[in-house]
């Protein structure tokens, strides 16, 4: 079995990695194991984790796991709130359509890396919790109150799904979602949602995910 390390940005994307990706993946010949990014290690050991302070937070991070010659690495970060300071982030956001924008930092992502043969960065478009709104029905019975499918429904644009839902502080997917579901936590609400909702329509309302996911189906695949 091929594997998969995933560098995740915090504890909802861990957690929807364990409970949702990671189980369809194994059953296509691929073992992912998600590793939660440190913002800060303490000398005394631990520190904190979870949440993207800087390119070089990132990058020291993806060193260990880039230097295991054995296995493929990813990431699961959002491309809202990246970090100002990461390669090619300046130069592509909010130039073109955002679909071009998040390809052209993933591919400066890798070139800052040494394009490694084995690394498949991803940024998720705009935000994890983008994918929540692929099946707007499934979060309004979750939270028990059917008004709020149709609330989610119009916040989705006509040209590009979920995914295009857009980088506003006050209007990202996360922001939106707080504002129509009562009592909404992010870290657990989140992968539970996801996981009702299914790889399948997932990946059906959003083309940049579904694109990254069959590119990592493809590692199970038969050399």
């Amino acid at each position: 079995m091929t594997r998969l390390l995933m560098l995740v940005e915090g504890q909802s994307e861990e957690a929807f990695v364990k409970q949702t990706l990671a189980p369809w993946l194994a059953l296509r010949g691929v073992h992912a194991k998600p590793v939660l990014l440190w913002t800060k290690r303490l000398p005394a050991g631990g520190g904190h984790r979870g949440g993207v302070g800087s390119w070089d937070h990132i990058r020291k991070n993806l060193s260990p796991l880039l230097a295991d010659s054995d296995a493929w690495v990813t990431t699961l970060l959002d491309f809202y709130g990246l970090p100002e300071d990461s390669p090619g982030f300046a130069a592509h956001k909010g130039r073109g359509p955002a679909y071009k924008q998040v390809a052209g930092v993933q591919a400066e992502l890798a070139a800052a890396c040494g394009h490694p043969p084995r690394f498949l960065p991803f940024l998720a478009l705009h935000e994890f919790e983008a994918w929540m709104f692929a099946e707007p029905a499934v979060v309004s019975a979750h939270f028990g109150s059917p008004t709020i499918a149709a609330k989610l429904a119009a916040e989705i644009p006509d040209d590009g799904g979920p995914e295009a839902i857009n980088h506003g502080p006050a209007s990202h997917p996360s922001a939106r979602l707080s504002r129509h579901c009562p009592n909404y936590k992010k870290a657990s609400d989140g992968p539970t949602v996801l996981a009702k909702i299914g790889i399948p329509t997932i990946r059906a309302s959003c083309p940049h995910f579904s694109g990254w996911l069959a590119r990592l189906e493809a590692l199970g695949a038969p050399a």
